[in-house]
């Protein structure tokens, strides 16, 4: 089994916001959470150093990205 079938084909940076292909960009921080991915080892440091009222800043932002990204119709669970 490809050890990248388990990564998806493209991840939200959670501190900057950018969108890019984790297969080819792997640095990576796990927590209580799961697995999360990152453009650069700065963003992943940036997070991993964060308090957490950061952090739960990063996840705010992170989600609001990801329901414009991924609800073009706008369905009841990404009102």
């Amino acid at each position: 089994m490809n050890e990248n079938s388990t990564i998806p084909e493209t991840a939200v940076d959670p501190v900057c916001g950018k969108t890019f292909d984790p297969r080819k960009i792997q640095f990576t921080s796990t927590d209580e959470k799961g697995t999360h991915f990152f453009c650069s080892d700065v963003c992943r440091r940036r997070f991993e150093d964060a308090d957490t009222k950061t952090k739960k800043g990063f996840w705010a932002r992170y989600t609001d990205r990801l329901k414009k990204t991924h609800c073009t119709q706008t369905p009841p669970e990404c009102r």
